[in-house]
């Protein structure tokens, strides 16, 4: 018997999710609400964790063939001193895509392993017994729903298990820049760096060989800095770096503010949420994507010794159990970084040198960068043992 799972969004959770079921023999189809999957205008990044994903459901060499391998992620202050150089802790790996070109490799893995993807679809609400209800008024079953559909969600909105929802002080500015390693100053080549000053960040990650991806990270309520025209205050603020703020394209500027998703669990029943829809996080660890594409191969790791839907709620639970305590312990540093942006420039400088020196800090930083994908490979259900 072949199980059946639908998801609703065809995001990074959800496609790599399509992908890990469809290669443990689960028929997936996949429901987006936009009329297509690309993302264009910003990048991200992929640590060990996340690049083991990839390498697990057969997208690595599609989607990281653009990438930049970086050194690290070199953190300096306000004066351009580097307050944390750009190594990375032995065994880790970092590299940094293009959003549009991670989701056409995951995509293209959900296709290999026999997704069937469908556009257009806005998905309004699920049920427990594994129904997906659409803005039309259709209604689909399968033997489970994942909503990886984001931080509005409708499908933990609709099986009530939001415990709460809270922006976050902070958000960002992002863009993509044409720009080669050879016009940055040399000090700054083969890695990323993250400029601090004030309440403003400026992220500076190169994405492949040609262009370069900017975020601009700033308080909601600094009116000025928020602005999608991108006002001369960033220039003034990041002065070294006018070169490549100056070559922003107005038009295609996108502004986020972080949310952070808390739920009171993860599933109901036959159904289950995944991603920003059960754990957004601000980037600052960068482990959105990365977590999300974790999260979902352990599902699908749980599930593939599922063979009675009957089973899918105590393979939902386990799953939580094993995957939950890393993911939320990666939120709260994520959000606790953000808290830095707060601390005037000297005081945080100090901070972030003394925590960078103390093993613990970095072991809990690096936690889920460092951690092992691959989960629950030989969990089955209480009726198979």
């Amino acid at each position: 018997m072949t199980l059946e799972a639908i998801i609703s969004g065809g995001g990074i959770g959800g496609l790599a999710t399509a992908a890990a079921l469809g290669r443990r023999g689960w028929r997936v189809t996949v429901y987006e609400s936009r009329p297509g999957l690309r993302v264009a205008g910003s990048g991200i990044y992929l640590w060990s964790n996340g690049l083991a994903v990839l390498s697990e459901i057969g997208a690595y060499e599609r989607a990281m063939r653009n990438a930049f391998p970086a050194e690290g992620i070199e953190q300096r202050d306000h004066t351009g001193q580097v307050l944390v150089p750009a190594l990375l802790p032995p065994g880790l790996r970092v590299l940094a895509v293009a959003r549009s070109d991670l989701l056409a490799g995951l995509e293209a893995a959900a296709r290999d392993a026999g997704a069937r993807i469908v556009t257009g679809a806005e998905v309004v609400a699920a049920e427990a017994d594994g129904t997906l209800v659409f803005a039309n008024g259709d209604r689909t079953h399968a033997d489970l729903v994942i909503g990886c559909d984001g931080i509005a969600s409708p499908v933990r909105r609709a099986l009530g298990l939001e415990l709460h929802r809270q922006r976050a002080q902070e958000g960002a500015l992002r863009s993509i820049v044409g720009a080669t390693q050879q016009e940055l100053p040399p000090s700054a080549r083969g890695r990323c760096i993250e400029i601090w000053n004030g309440t403003r960040r400026l992220l500076i990650t190169p994405i492949n060989t040609e262009e370069i991806y900017l975020a601009l990270t700033c308080r909601e309520d600094d009116d000025q800095a928020r602005d999608t025209r991108v006002q001369p205050c960033w220039s003034e603020s990041f002065p070294e770096w006018s070169f490549l703020l100056d070559r922003i394209d107005r038009s295609q500027v996108l502004w986020n503010v972080y949310t952070i998703v808390h739920s009171k669990r993860w599933s109901a029943g036959r159904a289950c949420i995944l991603g920003d829809a059960a754990h957004a996080q601000p980037p600052n660890l960068g482990q959105g994507g990365g977590m999300a594409m974790q999260n979902g191969l352990a599902l699908a790791a749980h599930m593939a010794n599922v063979r009675d839907p009957r089973d899918v709620p105590e393979a939902l639970g386990a799953w939580e159990a094993a995957t939950r305590p890393l993911t939320d312990e990666c939120q709260r540093w994520a959000c606790l970084w953000g808290e830095l942006a707060n601390i005037p420039n000297e005081a945080r400088a100090r901070i972030v040198r003394g925590a960078f020196s103390e093993p613990w800090v970095l072991s809990r930083i690096t936690a889920a960068s460092g951690s092992s994908p691959i989960a629950a490979t030989d969990w089955r259900p209480a009726s198979a043992r």
